[in-house]
């Protein structure tokens, strides 16, 4: 709410009403001069936002303002009254020359992406051709608490098109994690009586909290006096919106570094540099879809970026970008302005035109076509090369295969690309990206086009690489038609599809140009029912399609020609079929800041490798990934569970499961470890709290994991601070490194810790151990609930292999996780499929290496042996399966797999640890 001295007149803001140390801009802790300075430059933008035509309005004005115009101001009503204000129109599409901004009230006025996470009550900007989301005052996702920042941005799209949002955060950084904590954010101008769009956001400077929580220090960011007021200002027809940042220094003298901080989502854009392409850092910033989708940039708009001290440290803490303005000594009161662009288009040229235009540059128009010989080319890439041959601008060719875009005076070469990141993916054409924290209509809205599709965005692939040419205003480049493969399993279930070079990669390509093969392939594909089709390039091939560990892989060789197609059907037979569920308690997608796959994406990979639960953990999110089962038409083979890691730096990464995500609360309700330093004990409590009996699972326990920042070794604890028994489940297997983890779990079951054993693929992409580093659970034939999951993890029912399965029973019943009693027989069955090598099974004993029998049956039961156990005290038993030989068809490690521990109660009188105790010092 503001203050008003007639009923008509509205400013709007997203700020709380101002009190007794606070002005008109709801900013506190400003010198009264500079603030006088800044409501009087705004006021005749003020009075055009707010009035809207009626002359008997007026602002109500601090006391800065002269007498005269206070009376003048004042003189329709002298008591000013608080007024609701009208909401602008942010919904209706804007026509050439207009331009608006306002607070959100509908939330029709938002859009989607792969990071969208407005709201009502944030800030909308907007013209003909691009949107941003300025956050409000409310606390935020992701990582960044503060408003004032743009967390989304989009080229305005047709109706009916999915937003192509992947902006997590971006705000003003002054010196190491320091940023803008705005306390208003106020629409200056909204652009109804035309010219630009105008809003202002300001506040103090605050720490980051992620980089001292990080790092459990607030040290790294010393408390320092300065005031931060960013404008931003977008004109009509323009790509651009221009921030212009003013620090107010009220400290001592200070050396400080200036610029913005980016949070990105390589998920589905990645880096593009000038100079540098697609290996990313250049001149300026910028993002390109992965298939075309959006392109965004940030420009310097008076002196160049220079390379921030800052970027090293921050890029550990994830995808983030700096765009730094250079370092000065500031004094107290001293002021220092820099201004820079950001936009957001559909194509890249689009962007770097509206620079060059703003900047006054003298260009020059570089054209042409792309055809594949006889028909135009959409989508395709087109870069332009200066003399030395590096990449230093990027345009994408139109439905007619045309392009054009302007380029600084000089000669330059060109050169079309066509073969694309080759993934494909068995969803329909022109989804939309999914997002957690989007709202609840652009959710449906994404889910709808993953099952109906949504108009498509033109991306050439298969088309490989043409000449590189002289670019001209007219120049005609070359690609070559691809053939296409149509893949479809007989049976209608997901699989994974790998196309392999028969003799290698004939293509010689520039990185900074042309993406890399996926694991050196041609192409790579994920079906859910099918058919799915991939665009090769012309040349002879094998196929590999499989479906993890459980399955026969079908391997066929074929060729394909330009414009020819080839259609294949799968066979993939089932090696053997376990009464046990594969999980994988722990991969990312886009949630994750560190992830480079979309939510749906991920969930294809999984189903497609033979998984049969999913879990969603994501770093710090509580993301649900099961809406998207159905909209993808694979909820009959995987279904997901709602998890969260909670991922302290310094403490170790842990896995939290079953949750249920909080809508509308930041993280959806995951714990933010970052905002206070706790020991360890106290940051179990917390998760302990919120999952109740769930499952709280150490990751990676010697890669930053809580092994590790204990110091354990050999059944002692180093570090208490950083040590809780409390823990629940322990990854034995992560990306089918076990050795350490192993070690450590077999001194820990004899000293009397049972934590249950867990094998995960930890992907943060495409591959990374999918299908490949599992657990078998035993759920009785149960459905995977979260009460049977949790149920089942309680009782270590838990088989961890990169390959085999081990089935080991005693009178019958499920044997592994459980304690016995007696004399004890063990009935254990060694499974594999034909291309999973097995040379062992070993026998531990109190956590020692004992008894190895030889493995030499044939596929799929390699073994069935009784294990008679000849003991005088009490003890634990751990079985495993080795090889010496890797799985070179489907997967490349080596083949191993263990049995959750066995405990036998030789006397029937409770069991015994035969180790002592864990000791804490």
């Amino acid at each position: 709410m503001v203050f008003a001295a007639s009923r008509s007149l509205k400013p709007y803001r997203a700020a709380p009403a101002p009190s007794a140390s606070s002005n008109l801009h709801g900013a506190t802790n400003q010198p009264l001069a500079d603030r006088c300075d800044t409501v009087e430059s705004d006021l005749p933008s003020r009075l055009r936002a707010g009035d809207r035509g009626d002359t008997e309005s007026a602002v109500y004005a601090p006391s800065c303002y002269p007498a005269g115009m206070l009376l003048l101001l004042l003189a329709c009503k002298p008591d000013p009254v608080p007024v609701e204000a009208d909401p602008v129109d942010l919904v209706s599409s804007l026509s050439d020359g207009e331009s608006r901004a306002g607070v959100i009230t509908d939330e029709a006025a938002l859009f989607g992406g792969i990071a969208a996470e407005g709201q009502a009550g944030d800030i909308k900007l907007y013209n003909s051709r691009a949107q941003f989301v300025i956050q409000g005052t409310r606390p935020g996702s992701y990582y960044i608490d503060y408003g004032g920042g743009i967390i989304d941005a989009d080229a305005i799209r047709p109706e009916g098109v999915p937003g192509r949002d992947v902006i997590d955060e971006l705000g003003v950084m002054v010196g190491l994690g320091r940023l803008m904590k705005a306390e208003s954010v106020t629409v200056v101008s909204d652009g109804i009586s035309g010219g630009p769009a105008v809003v202002v956001a300001e506040g103090p400077g605050a720490p980051m909290q992620l980089l001292t929580g990080s790092l459990e220090s607030d040290a790294l960011v010393p408390e320092l006096g300065v005031w931060i007021s960013t404008r931003y200002t977008l004109e009509p027809d323009s790509p651009l919106l221009l921030m212009e940042t003013t620090l107010t220094w009220q400290d001592s003298e200070t050396v400080i570094e200036q610029g913005d901080l980016l949070l990105l989502s390589t998920d589905a854009a990645i880096p593009w540099g000038a100079g540098e392409g697609l290996e990313g850092e250049g001149d300026w910033p910028a993002l390109i879809g992965r298939r075309g989708e959006v392109a965004m940039a940030i420009f310097p708009e008076d002196e160049a970026f220079v390379t921030s001290a800052a970027q090293q440290l921050l890029s550990a803490l994830g995808p983030i970008v700096t765009a730094s303005q250079g370092s000065q000594a500031l004094s107290e009161g001293d002021t220092v302005t820099w201004r820079r662009t950001i936009g957001v288009a559909q194509d890249l040229s689009e962007l770097t035109d509206a620079w060059y235009a703003r900047s006054g540059q003298s260009t020059q128009t570089l054209a042409g076509r792309v055809t594949d010989g006889a028909q135009p080319v959409a989508g395709a890439r087109v870069h332009i090369l200066d003399d030395s041959g590096a990449p230093v601008l990027l345009t994408r060719t139109d439905a007619d295969g045309a392009w054009s875009l302007q380029a600084p005076l000089g000669s330059y070469d060109a050169v079309a690309t066509g073969r694309g990141e080759g993934k494909h993916l068995d969803i329909a054409e022109g989804a939309g990206w999914y997002s957690s924290y989007a709202t609840e209509a652009l959710r449906e809205e994404a889910l709808l086009s993953m099952s109906a599709g949504a108009a498509p965005i033109p991306f050439a692939e298969g088309y490989g690489i043409s000449e590189i040419l002289p670019a001209t205003d007219d120049t005609a480049l070359s690609l070559t038609a691809p053939g296409l493969l149509t893949v479809q399993a007989a049976d209608g279930r997901p699989a994974t599809v790998q196309i392999a070079f028969a003799s290698g990669d004939s293509v010689s390509s520039d990185s900074r140009i042309v993406p890399g093969r996926p694991s050196g392939l041609m192409a790579e594909g994920w079906l859910a029912a099918g058919p799915l089709s991939l665009p090769l390039e012309p040349g002879d091939y094998t196929l590999t399609a499989h479906r993890g560990l459980r399955f026969e892989p079908y391997i066929e060789s074929f060729s394909i020609g330009s414009g020819k197609a080839v259609d294949i059907t799968l066979t993939l037979d089932e090696s053997y079929s376990p009464t046990v569920a594969i999980i994988d308690p722990h991969s990312h997608a886009a949630p994750s800041g560190d992830a480079n796959i979309p939510m749906s994406h991920r969930l294809l990979t999984h189903a497609g490798a033979g998984v049969d639960v999913h879990f969603g953990t994501d770093h710090d999110h509580v993301s649900d990934y099961r809406p998207l089962l159905s909209a993808l038409g694979i909820e009959d083979w995987l279904s997901s569970i709602v998890a969260d890691e909670v991922s302290p730096v310094l403490r170790g990464h842990l896995n939290v499961y079953p949750l249920s995500a909080v809508i509308g609360e930041p993280n959806n309700g995951a714990l933010r470890w970052w905002q206070q330093v706790q020991q360890t004990p106290e940051l179990f409590e917390a998760i302990r709290a919120q999952v109740g009996d769930g499952v709280i699972q150490l990751n990676h326990p010697f890669d930053s994991g809580m092994l590790s920042a204990a110091g354990y070794s050999r059944g002692v604890v180093q570090d208490a601070d950083y040590w809780s028994a409390d823990f629940d489940a322990m990854e034995v297997i992560n990306d089918s490194e076990h050795d350490e983890a192993f070690a450590a779990y077999l001194d820990m079951t004899a000293r009397g810790l049972t934590p249950t054993p867990v094998g995960v693929s930890d992907s943060h992409g495409y591959r990374g151990g999918v299908g490949e580093s599992v657990t078998f659970l035993y759920t009785d034939g149960a459905t995977v609930t979260d009460a049977v999951l949790t149920a089942a993890m309680a009782a270590q029912a838990t088989v961890v292999s990169t390959g085999p399965y081990l089935e080991v029973t005693a009178g019958g019943q499920w044997a592994p996780g459980q304690t016995l009693t007696g004399a004890v027989e063990l009935e254990v069955a060694v499974w594999t499929s034909s291309w999973v090598p097995v040379d062992r099974l070993v026998v531990y004993i109190d956590g020692e290496r004992g008894e190895e029998i030889p493995v030499t049956g044939e596929y799929p039961e390699r073994l069935r042996t009784t294990l008679a156990l000849d003991l005088e005290a009490d003890a634990v038993i751990v079985l495993v399966a080795e090889s010496d030989s890797t799985s070179s068809i489907v997967y490349s490690n080596l083949p191993w797999a263990m049995a959750a521990a066995i405990r036998v109660d030789v006397d029937g009188d409770g069991w015994t640890a035969p180790l002592p105790a864990v000791t804490v010092e």
